[in-house]
């Protein structure tokens, strides 16, 4: 499969997800922004799981390895691999967290489920980015494709909503 298939069923898989959790969460909602806030506190703690089961794969890896000292040089090609994937979705966090607070506290309480969908399609994401990069690097793309659009739509309705 080609690079931009493999980008394009990235982002037909994130469509497809954020629908199907919009629809399931159609009661997310709250009058006011901080109820709104608490429901997308709460959409981000799947993603949180999938960083959580990241770092415990890392240090089971580490424990059951000769590579207890991430300094001595001797990580297997999973624990590098999975470093970078721990790090890269640190840092997606980084953006996505704060933007979806933001959309939430702006936006109105009809629109709290498409909100409340994005949380969970960033950790089905990152999940498929997970896999995809410890089975081989070129099958990171869809959920590194999937990541980044989930991360523009949320920063972009994110700036809309509180520009307009």
């Amino acid at each position: 499969m080609g690079r931009v298939a493999l980008w394009l069923a990235g982002l037909v898989a994130a469509a497809v997800l954020w629908w199907g959790f919009a629809t399931v969460l159609h009661g997310a909602g709250g009058a006011d922004a901080g109820a709104r806030i608490g429901v997308a506190a709460m959409a981000l703690l799947p993603a949180t799981g999938v960083l959580l089961a990241m770092i415990l794969a890392q240090m089971l890896a580490r424990a059951r390895s000769d590579a207890v000292d991430p300094t001595a040089g001797r990580d297997t090609a999973f624990l590098r691999t999975n470093q970078r994937v721990i790090s890269n979705t640190v840092e997606q966090m980084a953006a996505f967290a704060p933007a979806l607070l933001a959309l939430a506290a702006g936006t109105s309480p009809a629109r709290m489920p498409v909100v409340a969908a994005l949380g969970f399609v960033f950790a089905c994401a990152r999940l498929g980015f997970w896999i995809g990069y410890i089975v081989g690097p070129n099958l990171r793309a869809p959920g590194m494709t999937a990541t980044f659009a989930v991360n523009l739509v949320t920063a972009s309705a994110a700036a809309w909503v509180w520009l307009t």
